[in-house]
C-alpha cells in the first residue's frame, strides 16, 4: 500500500479479527425514529470503548477498532505484543455482547411511560460476534476531531475476511463464535464449546459467573429473558435469536443451528 495515500492503516494476511454485528438492524431502521437509532448506537459505542479500556488497557495501542453501519471490528495489528490475544479478544466480545444487551434495557425506561406505541417498539439489542484469522485491512484518511472543519472523513475496512465473517454469522442466533482454526490459541475448557451446524464454527458459552453483572435483579436469567421478550412485544425474530443463546448458556442445548 503506497505511503502517498496519507492514511493511517493496518493490513495483513493472518490478522486476528473480532467482528461484532448487531441483530435486528432492518427492524430498527424501519420502525424507530432517528433519535432512538442514535441512542441505540450511542449505547453500543460506549460499551465498546468501556470494555476495550477495561480489557486491553495499555495494549489498546496494538489493536485497530472501527465501526461501520451496525458492525464493530477489532483487529490485531501485525506488530502486536498482546499475550494470549485470542483469549483477550474472546473475553472482550463476550463482555461487550452481554453488556450491550443489559444496557439496552435503559433505552426502554427512557421512553414516555404514557405512550404504549413507543413502548411496543422497544427492542433489546442483540448481537453476534465471530473471532478468526484472515486477510484484512483498515484505514483512516482524515484525522481532524472537529466535524465542522471537515467536508469529508473517509475511513474503510475491508478484505476477504470481513465478507467471510459476515456470511458465516448470517442466520445464527445471538452468541460469540470462534473459527475452529483458532481453538488451539484459546485457554478454555471443552465444556464451554458447542458445535454449530456450520462448518468451521464453535459457539462459546460465557464463563459461569458472567451473569453477576445483573446482581441488582431478583429474577433468574430465564425470567429475565422472558421479560425481555415481552418488552419486545413477543417479536418472533427477536425470540429466535435470543432463546437459543439462553438455552446454550443454561446447558439445555448441545448444538447451535443456523436458520
Amino acid at each position: 500500500m503506497g505511503q502517498t495515500l496519507n492514511a493511517k492503516y493496518i493490513y495483513g494476511d493472518e490478522l486476528l479479527i473480532s467482528y461484532l454485528d448487531l441483530c435486528g438492524t432492518k427492524f430498527v431502521y424501519s420502525k424507530f425514529g432517528l433519535d432512538e437509532q442514535i441512542e441505540r448506537i450511542g449505547l453500543v459505542i460506549n460499551k465498546v470503548l468501556e470494555n476495550i479500556e477495561n480489557t486491553l488497557g495499555e495494549n489498546k495501542e496494538f489493536v485497530y477498532v472501527h465501526m461501520y453501519a451496525d458492525s464493530v471490528v477489532v483487529a490485531e495489528r501485525r506488530e502486536s505484543t498482546i499475550k494470549k490475544c485470542a483469549d483477550v479478544f474472546l473475553k472482550l466480545m463476550l463482555d461487550i455482547q452481554y453488556q450491550i444487551l443489559i444496557g439496552s434495557e435503559s433505552l426502554q425506561t427512557q421512553k414516555a411511560p404514557d405512550s404504549s406505541d413507543e413502548l411496543s417498539l422497544f427492542m433489546p439489542t442483540l448481537s453476534r460476534a465471530l473471532i478468526k484469522r484472515g486477510r484484512y485491512y483498515g484505514l483512516i484518511t482524515a484525522f481532524e476531531t472537529n466535524i465542522e472543519n471537515n467536508f469529508s472523513n473517509f475511513s474503510l475496512v475491508g478484505g476477504p475476511a470481513i465478507v467471510e465473517m459476515n456470511e458465516m454469522l448470517e442466520g445464527l442466533p445471538m452468541g460469540v463464535y470462534i473459527d475452529n482454526s483458532i481453538v488451539g490459541e484459546l485457554t478454555l475448557t471443552q465444556d464451554r464449546l458447542l458445535d454449530v451446524n456450520v462448518n468451521g464454527l464453535k459457539f462459546v458459552k460465557p464463563p459461569p459467573d458472567f451473569d453477576s453483572l445483573r446482581s441488582q435483579f431478583s429474577s433468574d436469567i430465564d425470567d429475565w429473558v422472558k421479560q425481555l421478550i415481552e418488552l419486545a412485544d413477543n417479536n418472533i425474530d427477536f425470540k429466535s435469536k435470543l432463546i437459543p443463546w439462553v438455552d446454550a448458556v443454561q446447558g439445555r442445548r448441545s448444538m447451535i443451528a443456523k436458520r
